[in-house]
């Protein structure tokens, strides 16, 4: 019964997303897409990656380093918008499109001669100009702007964003666009984190985290399968992290990891699926990476477990919110699994020997689950004070 409560509790908090601005599901069969420039697409940065304080919300494509490049509207639609700012997306345009979602591209040196002129008319400073769906109609294919690097930008390429126009959620463009990008490389972790609880759990004899690598990645393995050979102990309540990329054989760059799942002996605790991200669960990024490690070393690690509070719907857990229970003296096989857009993956497996440890607080560590369902489902059902008089 317990634990029917439990799932139904979580159930409910999973559901609550981080606000009211859920993705609608757009039929993504009614509009085609097809690539914003006229050469093959290169990434120089993909969808969700960890940044500090948000994920980045779209796709950057390669310009070769230069200005110039044409860019094409990547389906029917209309041009919604204009914006011109010397920070952010610099010039960027706004295309609505009718299967309820809006592409935006940023960074561009210009627009098309039909659209700055709309800009001279209202003045340069006009920092947005919207427009009604009759006034400019375009097709797929049809040329918008010239790449350039206005705005928040390192150097030349287009930034493509894809929203779903009522909420404004961000969605991966690769969702639309992932027919037209090549990659044959699966992603490749480096190390894990191990991050007992406090109190509730130690990891190879530490109660502290600690990380632990896999070995030097070999970016142009195909559908990998890496065992880490030496053994690890645990007893309690333990958290685990991941450092890992993607990568193309196309360049050298390397990207986010679209989908993560943790299985303990063959069970899935933990998975993470970066489709769509509301834009207010921005700043969870620095909740769901550990941003504390990321100030020192520039690298984000990814919890696979999710915290109290937290509300980012991409990440799903079990009834435990992915923490591990070491619990028996036995061994227990842990495996990552990764995979990109495109379906290349790779498996990650490594053992850890349940051994018994003092440090390990028992009365918490046997009833923190139920304790903590129990309160969690009787929130979702009757919130706090109505059954108050």
């Amino acid at each position: 019964m317990l634990r029917t409560f439990g799932l139904l509790a979580v159930s409910c908090w999973l559901l609550a997303g981080c606000s009211d601005e859920s993705a609608t599901d757009s039929q993504f069969s009614s509009v085609e897409y097809q690539s914003p420039v006229d050469y093959e697409i290169v990434l120089a940065g993909n969808f969700g990656e960890p940044r500090p304080w948000h994920f980045h919300g779209g796709i950057d494509v390669k310009t070769g380093n230069v200005e110039g490049k044409q860019i094409f509207s990547i389906a029917d639609g209309y041009v919604s918008r204009l914006t011109v700012n010397m920070y952010g997306f610099g010039n960027a345009i706004y295309v609505s499109h009718p299967d309820g979602n809006t592409s935006v591209y940023c960074h561009l040196k210009r627009f098309a001669d039909r659209y700055e002129q709309q800009l001279q008319r209202t003045g340069r400073d006009t920092l947005s100009v919207r427009f009604a769906p009759d006034q400019f109609p375009v097709k797929a294919g049809d040329l918008i702007a010239i790449s350039g690097n206005t705005g928040h930008s390192t150097g030349p390429h287009l930034h493509l964003e894809i929203h779903d126009t009522k909420t404004w959620v961000m969605r991966d463009p690769l969702e639309f666009l992932g027919h037209v990008v090549a990659d044959s490389v699966a992603p490749q972790a480096h190390s894990f984190m191990a991050l007992p609880v406090e109190g509730e759990g130690v990891f190879n004899g530490s109660a502290t985290k600690q990380t632990f690598g896999f070995g030097q990645p070999d970016t142009k393995r195909q559908h990998t399968i890496w065992t880490i050979s030496r053994g690890f102990t645990a007893w309690g309540r333990v958290g685990f992290a991941l450092w890992a990329d993607d990568y193309s054989e196309l360049t050298y760059n390397h990207y986010g990891i679209r989908h993560t799942r943790l299985l303990v002996d063959g069970r899935e605790v933990f998975s993470s699926d970066v489709d769509s991200i509301p834009v207010s669960c921005q700043p969870e990024v620095n909740r769901w990476g550990d941003y504390r490690h990321w100030r020192r070393t520039h690298v984000w690690y990814m919890k696979s477990y999710r915290e109290d509070g937290m509300r980012l719907p991409i990440l799903h857990t079990d009834i435990h919110k992915g923490y591990v229970m070491f619990d028996e003296e036995r061994p227990y096989h842990i495996t990552y699994i990764l995979r990109d857009f495109q379906g290349n993956t790779s498996r990650y497996n490594f053992t850890v020997e349940g051994v018994r440890d003092s440090r390990v607080r028992p009365h918490r560590f046997f009833s923190y689950y139920i304790l903590d369902d129990y309160r969690l489902w009787r929130q979702c059902l009757w919130p706090l004070h109505t059954l108050h008089h």
